[in-house]
């Protein structure tokens, strides 16, 4: 049975340069040389035909210096483009071109919607000849097409940036395995008007092992951070730790966010190192977030998120609750003793008030005497 296999090639390979380079085309021959390795098994080894892609925005029929789409529009604004593609392989290719929605992964990739998916986004903006969704176009090896579109924005689109991606998909076979390759290009429809970026901390937490050193221990912090404004942002992060009256007691240093579209929620990690297990840490995470310098001229201010986390001494509180349970057992064998010393002394005392008990029972009660011959 033929299986059909997704391969994704990355997203703005195309080298930024006026005439396609050299290296771009080695770069994208083993490229599809190691996909065929990978998914064809020992047939794949023989020498035989290679298949390759290259695909450059690009004006009059040359790639512009541009490794993206971005397009500066206003609603209900139409405008053109052109995308080159090149058949980087040793074999005529049938290339199919369309456009897609694109989306955040959870690790901060780039990434456009399967090509089974119906886009509901900025992809359904992009129109090919005719005003078609796609475009199919047959290449000989080496051989290079002009593909120009045009993008269409909805006279209600939302100020702002849409992200989608001009995709050029490509199968072939290797054995029982259809191999479908994708090369995608980042396209950037920014809608004027009034934006309203944002950045948000949604939460911040600290984290130590529970086994292992009772008094220090490898310390982790988390943040979850999202994009809730309307444009696209990067970000610097700082990530840093504190205890009791605010007291530093440790730092993650900085490190660049990679780009999160508006909507996108990513999860970071910072390791701080060995931190002493007080019981309470307050993590903190400083987020200074950054626009598209060329499609926006204005600096954000920062942002800060806190969070509460409690650091268990787990090994000193286990010690602690045995001690004070073997404390208790102590107390309570001598509550007890102390209760049989005394139990004695309590019987004797009874012992007389029992008997005068049972006198008082035997004691015979006296009877009314009768006056003989009655009154005198």
């Amino acid at each position: 049975m033929n299986r059909r296999v997704l391969v994704p090639l990355c997203p703005d390979v195309a080298a930024p340069v006026r005439t396609w380079p050299r290296a771009a085309l080695l770069l994208g021959a083993v490229l599809t040389l190691g996909v065929l390795l990978g998914f064809a098994g020992p047939a794949a080894a023989d020498a035989g035909p290679t298949v390759g892609i290259a695909a450059a925005p690009a004006k009059q029929g040359q790639p512009d210096g541009r490794s993206r789409f971005s397009l500066l529009v206003q609603p209900g604004q139409k405008v053109g483009d052109e995308l080159l593609v090149l058949n980087a392989g040793s074999t005529d290719q049938r290339l199919h071109v369309y456009a897609t929605d694109a989306f955040d992964t959870a690790d901060g990739a780039f990434a456009l919607l399967d090509g089974s998916a119906t886009p509901a986004g900025a992809g359904t903006w992009v129109r090919f000849d005719a005003g078609a969704r796609d475009t199919v176009l047959t290449l000989a090896a080496g051989a290079q097409a002009l593909v120009p579109f045009t993008v269409t924005v909805p006279a209600t689109a939302t100020p702002g940036d849409h992200a989608a991606g001009v995709v050029v998909s490509v199968a072939s076979s290797a054995g029982q395995v259809t191999v479908d390759r994708r090369l995608a290009t980042r396209l950037y429809v920014r809608v004027r008007g009034t934006v309203q970026p944002s950045l948000t901390v949604r939460s911040v937490t600290a984290a130590q092992p529970v086994g292992g050193d009772p008094f220090s221990a490898p310390t982790t912090i988390t943040a979850v951070v999202a994009n809730t404004g309307d444009v696209a942002l990067t970000a610097r992060a700082t990530a840093n730790l504190r205890t009791w009256f605010g007291r530093p007691v440790g730092t993650a240093g900085s490190r660049d966010v990679a780009e999160l579209l508006p909507g996108a929620t990513r999860t970071l990690t910072f390791d701080v190192g060995r931190v002493a297990r007080a019981g309470y840490l307050e993590p903190q995470l400083t987020l200074v977030p950054v626009a598209d310098a060329d499609a926006y001229g204005f600096a954000l201010p920062p942002v800060v998120g806190r969070g509460t986390s409690v650091a268990v001494p787990w090994l000193l509180l286990g010690v602690a609750l045995a001690a004070s349970a073997g404390l208790g057992v102590v107390v309570l064998r001598r509550r007890r003793a102390a209760v049989l010393e005394a139990t004695p002394g309590s019987a004797g005392v009874a012992e007389p008030q029992e008997a005068a008990r049972e006198t008082a029972a035997v004691k015979p009660t006296p009877t009314p005497q009768t006056a003989a011959g009655g009154r005198s």
